[in-house]
């Protein structure tokens, strides 16, 4: 007999809830100037054309969250050779004639692929998102065969991925000694040290950044558990009930559905479904895939405001690097702690880069955006709930996804 079906419906207090703040300033520090110090280069020499280039390099610096300094760097390593490869295939894709045909099975396929990459060497955040961006970004530019525009983009993009792993190892070291620093305060001040001095002394001794201080035990008991918090957080942690080909097929099918609706109603940005989809179901379970895309929903419309209200001003130049420093720092301040509140950061923030093109209006962008988040989202939600409300009598082995 099939067991009851689990409530799919997120509560108030889901959206809500605030995750524990672990010294997210110092993550936030690192993604801005990651992002921040390209763009300023790329404004100061004329070249802000190449900025896509640039931000999907930095991406690399969102990965390895709360590791080790090597642990970092490994993990980040890993990825930014992933968004490298996305951004190649993306180019590709750009220089051929027949790019609007290629686009989206290319997504479906790299979806696949790059979620069974993530699974093995268990980058967080979770899913292939950001190497979707990459791609489907990356193919949708007007390059009209400029061989060598494109060779440019990708070194910007191989140097700012680079600068990410060195701000990486930077931040990294700089903790370390904090730690120390801090261990040996703790250790004079008493004779019998307190828990959070064992642990600041643990985190020094493995490296840790200053982000790693005071998380160590609760990201491992939600590691253990298998199981997103029940709250507004999605810190990142490994589903319990799951197979790696069974995910990536999810992400596959959840990528071609996505991109396939905005392709055939005729709106401009497809991949923007696509990267709402996939961020919808790299939550840990069917609850939480709901939550998160409810999530996604909420803080797009609101984030849509800020935007608008932003766009009004019509910012330009220096101002919008500078807006993106500020947006980028307020997402990794909050994306992780409540995800609803990290996409008031997130929205304006892709819509201001959306700007630099300057080939829609503003008013166009921002309908566009709410039109394929909500896209992407049904389809999230869609795909979650067929798979939590599959028969239960089925084997294990056909529904761990």
């Amino acid at each position: 007999m099939p067991s009851p079906r689990p409530s799919m419906i997120p509560g108030w207090r889901d959206l809500t809830t605030m995750g524990p703040y672990r010294r997210d300033h110092w993550v936030a520090l690192r993604v801005a100037l990651a992002i921040g110090v390209p763009l300023v280069l790329l404004w100061a020499t004329g070249s802000m054309p190449l900025a896509i280039f640039a931000v999907f390099g930095a991406f690399t610096s969102v990965y390895g969250r709360g590791l080790s300094v090597f642990g970092r760097l490994r993990m980040q390593s890993i990825a930014a050779g992933s968004l490298l490869a996305s951004v190649g295939v993306g180019a590709v894709i750009a220089l051929s004639p027949g790019r609007a045909l290629l686009v989206l099975p290319a997504a479906a396929v790299w979806a696949f692929l790059m979620s069974l990459l993530g699974d093995r060497v268990r980058w967080a955040p979770p899913g292939p998102m950001f190497q979707i961006f990459a791609l489907a970004a990356i193919a949708a530019l007007a390059v009209g065969g400029e061989v060598l525009l494109v060779g440019i983009g990708i070194g910007v993009a191989v140097v700012t991925a680079a600068w990410s792993l060195l701000l990486g190892l930077a931040f990294g070291a700089v903790g370390a000694v904090v730690d120390r620093a801090r261990a040996r305060t703790g250790a004079a001040a008493t004779s019998q040290p307190s828990s959070a001095a064992a642990a600041g002394t643990a985190a020094a001794a493995a490296g840790a950044d200053p982000a790693r201080a005071g998380a160590a035990g609760a990201g491992a008991d939600e590691a253990r558990s298998g199981l997103a918090p029940v709250t507004g957080s999605i810190r990142s942690v490994r589903p319990a009930r799951s197979s790696a080909l069974g995910r990536a097929t999810m992400f596959a099918v959840g990528t071609l559905i996505a991109g396939a609706i905005p392709l055939l109603i005729g709106i401009g940005h497809p991949y923007w479904a696509m990267v709402s989809a996939i961020a919808g179901l790299s939550a840990a379970t069917g609850f939480h895939r709901v939550l998160r895309a409810t999530h996604r929903l909420v803080g797009t419309v609101l984030g849509l405001g800020v935007a608008a209200v932003l766009l009004a001003f019509e910012p330009s130049g220096l101002v919008v690097v500078l807006l993106v420093i500020a947006l980028q720092g307020g997402v990794e301040l909050f994306i992780v702690r409540n995800y609803t509140i990290g996409l008031l950061f997130l929205t304006p923030l892709v819509l201001v880069m959306g700007r630099l093109a300057g080939d829609v209006s503003a008013g166009q962008l921002l309908l566009e955006r709410g039109v394929e988040t909500a896209i992407g989202v049904a389809v999230a939600i869609g795909i979650a709930v067929l798979l939590e409300w599959r028969p239960r009598w089925q084997s294990p082995a056909s529904s761990k996804v």
